[in-house]
């Protein structure tokens, strides 16, 4: 990302953690957290066109990008852990957050963890976790499943990181192809998948499919969520083209989180900052920046 102007880089240590941080603007902090198999690459668009309003931090979260991967912590709370972290090492008190995947699962953790931490807060393509499990809500999971086997495979000892980081790494094309709504620029993702030719980040990968991704997604169908109210002030983005779920499953009862919003956004689908970078930053904007 730092041949692209306006953007800075360095690294940083926290949590013991070597994290490569890109940065760029000044003023009020926001904070960025990237998806899989993506890392703080995917927000260039965003930082570059709002630059000349805020302070935007992105960093890559253990094991991807260039921060180190090490052998373990590929678990919630180590990784909140790194992120608090990393917000102690910059003399950052409160921030705003805008997160999407994996890195959207472990930003309801510092809302709910952390609340004196986190101002407001923009989780994509990621439900806010307190799903209630109605029909129409497991005949819409029943249906996403054949599309979710990649998660297994991924999480296997072996032979997830084997698939990830070997050949002409199929796996990780396929997982940002099959679920694109617009072709991602190709620069990105040979960026993206070279990066899983290292085996460290590979079973780094493979580790975070096992201890944060799939036990996350099961605490959320097992309504672990429910009573944790999310007091911070939240507004969930979801591409409208992805189908994954049911839409009307996504809404959130005020008795789970008083203050979130979910808006449907046009031209996107999971990867929705990469599909319409436009839009994305149009409504981080309005709700962060206004």
């Amino acid at each position: 990302m730092t041949e692209i102007a306006g953007i800075r880089s360095r690294t940083v240590t926290a949590n013991g953690l070597r994290m490569h941080v890109t940065e760029a603007g000044v003023g009020e902090p926001v904070l960025f957290l990237h998806g899989f198999p993506q890392s703080s690459r995917e927000w260039a668009p965003v930082m570059t066109a709002l630059a000349d309003r805020a302070h935007l931090i992105a960093p890559d979260l253990r094991g991807a990008g260039d921060t180190d991967a090490p052998r373990d912590g590929y678990d919630a709370p180590t990784v909140v852990g790194d992120v608090v972290a990393l917000l102690d090492e910059l003399g950052i008190d409160r921030v705003d957050l805008v997160a999407h995947d994996w890195g959207a699962l472990v930003g309801f953790d510092l809302c709910l963890e952390h609340p004196d931490r986190i101002r407001r807060y923009v989780a994509v393509a990621v439900p806010a976790p307190y799903l209630r499990m109605t029909p129409a809500l497991m005949v819409g999971m029943m249906r996403a499943m054949p599309h979710l086997w990649f998660q297994w495979v991924i999480a296997t000892p072996g032979l997830g990181p084997r698939l990830l980081s070997r050949g002409r790494q199929r796996l990780a094309r396929w997982l940002i192809h099959g679920f694109e709504h617009r072709p991602m620029a190709e620069s990105d993702v040979d960026a993206y998948v070279e990066a899983l030719r290292d085996p460290a980040r590979a079973r780094a990968a493979s580790k975070l499919y096992r201890g944060l991704i799939l036990p996350a997604f099961m605490k959320i169908v097992r309504g672990s969520y429910h009573g944790r109210v999310l007091r911070t002030p939240t507004l969930v983005l979801f591409g409208a083209d992805d189908a994954l779920l049911p839409k009307d499953a996504l809404t959130v009862s005020t008795d789970d989180a008083p203050h979130t919003t979910v808006e449907f956004v046009p031209g996107g689908a999971h990867f929705l900052v990469d599909d319409n970078p436009g839009e994305v930053t149009r409504r981080v904007a309005a709700f962060l920046l206004t």
